[in-house]
């Protein structure tokens, strides 16, 4: 075991993701709902933990404020189940971001869904 602490924080959100009750909507859910970052040059990753079977995937996502100098470009894996970027945690703010999505399924339909970050820097 090295005597160094980690140079990098990772927080890792599960969604949970599959079609709803409503035709043509979908059920997204986040575990944590907003996390919250407390180390700066965090590693966020968003991973699609349960569809259901349904073969759902990220296409990318959108962030708000879109200048924030927080936020790194994402990067979404080659089989579309991760979602990562990396936050620079070096203002206390809420970035609102929006998750996209389609399900391969039923033709590529795409969907969003928008959960918050919330940056607490370390003192």
């Amino acid at each position: 075991m090295s005597p160094f602490p980690a140079s990098t924080s990772f927080v890792n959100i599960l969604v949970f993701v599959k079609p709803s009750s409503t035709p043509g909507s979908y059920d997204v859910t986040t575990a944590p709902a907003v996390p919250v970052i407390t180390e700066i040059d965090t590693v966020i990753n968003y991973q699609i933990f349960d569809t259901a079977g349904y073969d759902i995937v990220f296409t990318g996502v959108t962030i708000e404020p879109a200048v924030n100098n927080q936020l790194s470009p994402a990067s979404v894996s080659v089989s579309g189940k991760l979602l990562t970027f990396s936050d620079a945690n070096t203002e206390k703010m809420m970035l609102n971001i929006t998750l996209q999505f389609k399900d391969n399924g039923k033709e590529g339909i795409a969907f969003s869904h928008d959960p918050q970050i919330s940056n607490h820097p370390p003192v």
